[in-house]
């Protein structure tokens, strides 16, 4: 796809009478759409490869997340007055 500039006809759409001249119109909307519609369909875009990265990294926090609460339970095992509040691991009173 070029890119010259090109704009879907939109307020023009709306006059009546609906005429060849309006029918072209909104044939032309469907020529400039196209392309995209096709980029989409092929995964031009690269969605798969970004869900992939997202599934990667949501994967890394959730090992992160279990490490940390598996060191904070070992540590509180032996009396070290930690928590994890709110995601944070935070020192606690003795005896909480």
């Amino acid at each position: 796809m070029d890119n010259d500039e090109q704009t879907l006809a939109t307020n023009e759409l709306t006059t009546l009478p609906l005429d060849h001249n309006w029918y072209q119109k909104l044939a032309s909307n469907f020529e400039i759409i196209q392309p995209y519609l096709d980029k989409l369909n092929t995964d031009e875009l690269g969605l798969d490869d970004l869900k992939n990265k997202f599934d990667n990294i949501s994967d890394k926090i959730n090992i992160y997340e279990t490490n940390m609460q598996a060191i904070v339970n070992i540590l509180s095992n032996y009396d070290v007055p930690i928590a994890i509040v709110d995601g944070k691991v935070v020192e606690t009173e003795e005896g909480e």
